[in-house]
Formats: structure tokens, C-alpha cells, sequence
């Protein structure tokens, strides 16, 4: 079986499997902020990979995505607030996990990214914060586990943090020479680039290095417990994790990204 066959008969079972789920029992508000080629927003209509999988859920399931633009500072206020049904993309967090339920995506991992520099580059999150000279710029919001967001305080004490609203800012800041570097998982960042003429340029001179306390970890969405009944979320977490499971996520990002430009920073989620 050649992979396109293959590649459509899970196509099928997924839609055949999601299409069993029952109905939504309402509109669903889904608050985005453009994110590279996973989220972005064209005459007023959020396109990419995230809003792709959630109107291919919205056929099968007959529920309702109700996307729309919003800056990034805001959606976590929207989402405590239960004013939003779905926080998407997003990685755990304690805070997240008081007011939502957390669906597992996809695998990913953030990495430190440089411009062409021959400077030697830190190993470690600790061995960039024991340089005191080592400042870095970040989207405002985002969270890559407890390391990251100590190490993100402990710069931003220091005075050596710029934040920025979304990726397009950041690699203008790292363009500029403003901050040596930057982190977040890399498809981000070259989704960014890739849609952003611009922007563009800075592909050949992107570096990505690992840092030691950044692994592997579940990327996905957030459900609302303050917006939504256990039925909703019930049909959405089975909707959505078969979509996950099926590998029709993953194939999005393939088909999105430049080949080869993902191995480093984002996989499927392991088979169970």
C-alpha cells in the first residue's frame, strides 16, 4: 500500500469516526491570534493549519467554529474569563489547567534560534542566564514549560528582555540586533518567515541549537470547563484527538512547511 492510499483510507476513518459524535449544542467563540502558517488571517478569515483542522471537524461533527482575530495578550484573559470556548494552540500550564481541559496535538519542542552568528551559543537556558551581556527576544504570552517560564522572569528582572506580540516582531527585533536570540519551538518562527515577504530572507540565516532543559512535550488546545457542558467537550476531545491520532494534523504541517523544516521542533504524538 503506497503512502497516498494509505494516507487517504485514515483520511476516511477518521471522518467516518468523527462523524459519529453528536452535534455541538451551539456556536462555539474561538478567539485566534495569528501564529506563523498555524494560524493566520486573510480579509477578515483565519486560514492555516489550526483553523483547517477545526472546519474539517466542523463537517464531520456538524459543530460550529466561530474564529476570529484577536491580538495575543488577550486570549488568555478571554479564555479565564469564559468568554472563549477554545484556546488554540497552546502548550500546559497550571493556570490553564484550573479553568480548561487540555487535548494533546501534536509533540513539540523549542529550541534557541540565532542569525548566522559564529558566536558561540549557549548549551543550557542556565548557561545563557550566567551570561550577563545574553539577552533574548520572546513572544509575549507564550510558555514552553516551567523552565522556560523561570528563565523568562529571571531575564525580564534583569532588564534583558524584549517581548514582542507575535513572531513577525521578534525577527524584526533579532534582525535589528536588539536581542542575540530568541526562543520558541522553530516552525514557528519559520512559518512566520515563510509567509512574510519581508521576512523571507532571514530563512538562510536562521541557526537552531537545542537547549538542555527544553524537551519534547504535547502541544494541542484548550476546552473551556467555565463555557462549556461535559457533552460539548466530550464531542470535541474525541473529534479532535482522532484528528490528532489519524495523522491528518501532521499532514497539514507537512504540507504548510518547507520539507525538512520541521524534524527539530515538531513530530506527531507518539502511537499509543
Amino acid at each position: 500500500m503506497n503512502a497516498r492510499v494509505r494516507s487517504g483510507l485514515l483520511l476516511w476513518g477518521w471522518l467516518a469516526a468523527a462523524a459519529a459524535q453528536a452535534d455541538c449544542t451551539r456556536p462555539l467563540n474561538v478567539p485566534m491570534a495569528s501564529i506563523g502558517l498555524s494560524v493566520s488571517f486573510e480579509d477578515g478569515q483565519a486560514q492555516g493549519i489550526y483553523p483547517t483542522m477545526l472546519r474539517e471537524v466542523a463537517t464531520s461533527t456538524r459543530c460550529q467554529f466561530e474564529m476570529h482575530k484577536v491580538p495575543r495578550a488577550r486570549l488568555q484573559t478571554l479564555f479565564d474569563a469564559g468568554q472563549a470556548d477554545l484556546l488554540i494552540p497552546a502548550s500546559t500550564t497550571p493556570a490553564r489547567d484550573a479553568v480548561g481541559e487540555f487535548v494533546p496535538l501534536i509533540q513539540v519542542r523549542a529550541s534557541l534560534l540565532t542569525l548566522d552568528s559564529d558566536a558561540p551559543v549557549p548549551r543550557s537556558l542556565a548557561e545563557l542566564l550566567a551570561q550577563p551581556d545574553y539577552k533574548l527576544v520572546v513572544v509575549r504570552g507564550f510558555s514552553f514549560g516551567a523552565a522556560y517560564d523561570s528563565a523568562i522572569a529571571t531575564l525580564r528582572q534583569r532588564q534583558r528582555l524584549i517581548e514582542e506580540a507575535d513572531a513577525s516582531g521578534v525577527a524584526r527585533a533579532l534582525r535589528q540586533g536588539l536581542a542575540r536570540a530568541t526562543v520558541m519551538t522553530a516552525s514557528i518562527l519559520v512559518g512566520t518567515l515563510v509567509i512574510e515577504p519581508e521576512l523571507t530572507p532571514l530563512l538562510k540565516r536562521l541557526r537552531i541549537e537545542p537547549l538542555e532543559e527544553l524537551g519534547w512535550h504535547a502541544s494541542g488546545l484548550y476546552l473551556s470547563r467555565r463555557s462549556l457542558g461535559e457533552a460539548d467537550r466530550r464531542t470535541l476531545r474525541l473529534a479532535l484527538s482522532q484528528a490528532a491520532r489519524s495523522g491528518r494534523l501532521w499532514q497539514l504541517f507537512n504540507e504548510a512547511h518547507p520539507p525538512g523544516s520541521l524534524g527539530v521542533s515538531i513530530r506527531p504524538l507518539p502511537t499509543p
